[in-house]
């Protein structure tokens, strides 16, 4: 007598084989930065000096935290280009209201994740509201607040409190930079993997009529992850501005490309669907210790753009032989 077949251990099985796809490919990452690790230590005797690992962590919070806003987005299937701009706004912002008066220092911290939310909310809206792309909606926010920036501080200018920036940066023998990347690390992955409006984004990513037939609110979920992301963007911008100690205008350019090249590295599907938060710091390490290393090289940083950019194709080649499969 033939065996009665059990749909549910087929789907089970797929289950599993998920899963051990997608932890394969963070492992992946991860013995990728130990190479480089490997790699940097043998090529300079300085990479290994507890000042320059220092030096190399401190550098990257900001990074780490604004990858995690662009997280949201690319799960969702698009691409947040508008972060630069946030953090260029909230960095010419808070420079200009922060005075010796430490009752400004909250005044300016508030306004700033106000502004990232702000921006985000209108993101979302030209998404949702609008019908545009993401990429054609955060491209035309990205001209206009930048545009902002530069109306508010044309040239590069002012500076924090000392206090200030040495307490966010260098406070606690160093480890107050570190537990903001942890708990802001585990704030993130708890919303993408244990929360309802986590579940949503992976959903619609995956597939966005599939979700709102399940009961899904796509509106809500879309505007959720964008101003998710105009928030981290904020607060990347902060931590960023008492790293740099000034303001800058043009302070937040280089995030757009670095960020969305950290998530796609980090495991991230630009189809939207699959990404991964232990994926994102892995990636973040890597493109850290590449530039550390050309710094401790002395090679010129016009090739870290280079090689970023390189990394990036590289990457975008990846995620669209995965979509493909």
């Amino acid at each position: 007598m033939e065996k009665t077949r059990k749909p549910w251990l087929f789907a089970d099985r797929h289950n599993r084989s998920l899963l051990y796809r997608r932890k394969s490919e963070v492992l992946l990452v991860y013995a990728f930065v130990i190479v480089m690790i490997i790699v940097a230590a043998l090529s300079s005797d300085l990479f290994l000096v507890t000042r320059n690992l220092r030096n190399l962590l401190n550098s990257n919070v900001g990074l780490l935290i604004v990858t995690f806003g662009q997280l949201f987005v690319i799960t969702l299937g698009g691409i947040d280009l508008s972060v630069g701009a946030v953090i260029s706004v909230v960095n010419v912002t808070t420079v200009t209201l922060i005075t010796d008066d430490p009752a400004t220092w909250a005044l300016a911290g508030v306004a700033g994740v106000v502004c990232g939310a702000v921006i985000g909310l209108i993101n979302g809206l030209l998404v949702v509201k609008g019908n545009m792309q993401a990429i054609i909606a955060t491209l035309a926010t990205q001209t206009v607040f930048f545009g902002v920036a530069l109306f508010i501080m044309d040239t590069p200018s002012g500076s924090l409190p000392s206090e200030l920036s040495k307490f966010i940066t260098k406070g606690w023998n160093y480890t107050v930079p570190v537990l903001i990347a942890i708990v802001i690390t585990i704030v993130v992955w708890f919303l993408m993997n244990r929360t309802r409006f986590g579940r949503s984004v992976f959903a619609v990513g995956g597939n966005e009529q599939a979700a709102e037939s399940s009961g899904i609110s796509v509106v809500k979920t879309k505007m959720l992850a964008f101003m998710t992301s105009g928030i981290l963007a904020a607060i990347a911008a902060l931590y960023i501005t008492a790293y740099a100690t000034s303001g800058n205008p043009l302070i937040g350019e280089s995030y757009v490309q670095r960020s969305i090249t950290t998530v796609v590295v980090g495991g991230a599907s630009l189809a939207g669907g699959k990404s991964s938060v232990m994926g994102c710091i892995a990636a973040v390490l890597i493109l850290g210790i590449i530039n550390n290393l050309l710094n401790l090289l002395g090679i010129s940083s016009y090739y870290q753009y280079v090689l970023q950019g390189v990394i990036l194709i590289g990457a975008l080649a990846i995620s669209a032989s995965r979509s493909r499969k």
